[in-house]
Formats: C-alpha cells, structure tokens, sequence
C-alpha cells in the first residue's frame, strides 16, 4: 500500500480531515534520529504505553474484528510522536496525557471512560474552532499567523485511525481486501454490510 493512498483512505474515514501536522508528518516521512524534537520523554514509560493503548482501544474497540491493541495502535502512536511531529504537537500530546493521568482514567469505570474522552472531544472542537478563528481573522488583516498545536484528543483520535487502517490487521480484517487485485473495474456494486475496500 502507498502511504498517500493509505493517508486518503484514513481521510475518508474521518470525513475528509486530517490535521495539517499530521498529514505533513505522514507524507514527509520520519525524520534522523538527530532531528527529533524534545517535546515528551521518549521511550514511553510502561504505564503511559498501557495509557495510550487502552485509549485507542476506546476508539477503536475488540469487536468481530480485531481492536487497536491488537494492531499494536499504542506502540505506533508513539513511534509517529516520537519521529515525526513537531515539539508543538508533542507537548500537546503530553498534556493531554498528563490530564487523562490526572483523571485517573485507568482506574476509571467504562462508563467514566468515556465520560472522560467525550468531554477531551468537546473540548478538543472547541479549542480547534477557536483557533481556526483566530487564523481567519489574522489572515483577513493581513498578517502571518502561527498555527497552534493540534488538541490533543483529535491527534490521538487521527493516529489511532491513521494506525489501525493502515496495520494488517485493520487493513486485512476490518477492510475488505484483495492481496493480489485482478483487472480494474471502475465501478463494482457495494452490497448493504460489506466492509470498505482497502486498496
């Protein structure tokens, strides 16, 4: 698979949008080990690894087919955190991390659990919608403006998706998928229930 064809695939899913520093982060590739930023502790602690797993697996549960942890979600959220985001995006990430920490977020019932992520969510929107008005207003003057961090709920939400889809398992399981494609045919019928086509 073409990592531009997997980052459309991933786009669609999610409506269409892909933060800016996530899709610069996939199409630029990983960066020298000298030119990673310093902006979280690097490797994981293994209690922030079992943080970061168990929420991508909020998002993208164990069902009849596999769940994030068992694509190993946890392990490549923090590989793409650690070799291909900016120092911005990274203390956005622990910041968040540190406030599902504060929340005790793994001692927390189901139902608290997602409690939590809603509200990371809502807030996430609101700090997106906020800056996005911020960059209008800056560009209808006539001056540069400096994009602010991703939120970090839609960060993780976008490398969970951006992680599963593109792992064997969700691109294998949760996708239909065809190893070796046959001849082209621009338009096959889908039926009511089948799996989206992992190309």
């Amino acid at each position: 698979m073409k990592r531009r064809d997997a980052l459309g695939r991933v786009a669609l899913l999610m409506g269409g949008a892909l933060s800016a520093p996530t899709m610069l982060a996939f199409l630029e590739s990983c960066k020298k080990a000298s030119d990673t930023a310093t902006g979280i502790t690097f490797p994981f602690t293994p209690e922030r690894q079992a943080l970061v797993a168990e929420v991508s697996e909020m998002i993208i549960p164990k069902t009849d087919t596999p769940g994030a942890k068992d694509a190993k979600v946890g392990e490549f959220i923090e590989k793409m955190m650690k070799d291909c985001y900016s120092e911005p995006e990274q203390k956005s990430f622990n910041k968040g991390l540190e406030e599902l920490e504060k929340k005790d977020f793994m001692k927390a019932t189901p139902q608290d659990r997602t409690a939590i992520l809603t509200e990371m969510e809502k807030a996430s929107k609101a700090d997106q919608a906020k800056a996005d008005t911020e960059k209008k207003k800056y560009t209808e003057a006539g001056k540069e403006y400096t994009d602010a961090p991703v939120p970090f709920f839609r960060l993780l939400k976008e490398l969970t998706l951006l992680g599963y889809f593109t792992s064997e398992q969700g691109a294998t399981q949760a996708l239909e998928y065809v190893a070796v494609p046959g001849r082209y045919d621009g338009c096959i019928d889908y039926k009511p229930g089948q799996k989206a086509w992992a190309l």
